[in-house]
């Protein structure tokens, strides 16, 4: 089974405006990095959204078995904007 590439999905998902480490707001413009992971029966969920400040890029420990991905995007309005795939547990 191929899937889509998780940029091309995730490109203007609706995302929230606060960081999920530090706490701080995130502005229109501002470079984000968001990790996704991949469900069966939803596709690619965003799960977490960084500033650039505090983002990852790459993923670490995968979760076992999981699809998992970082992407680097502008947020928005509310949303992932230009979004490019930064690092990703499945090629």
């Amino acid at each position: 089974m191929t899937r889509q590439s998780p940029a091309a999905v995730l490109n203007g998902v609706q995302v929230g405006n606060i960081c999920d480490r530090c706490n701080k707001r995130v502005k229109t413009g501002d470079l984000v990095r968001a990790y996704a992971t991949y469900y069966d029966a939803d596709g690619w969920v965003v799960r977490r959204v960084w500033c650039d400040k505090c983002s990852s890029t790459t993923i670490g420990l995968p979760t076992d078995g999981a699809d998992e991905v970082i992407v680097e995007a502008v947020y928005w309005s509310g949303r992932l904007v230009g979004a490019k795939t930064v690092d990703r547990s499945r090629p």
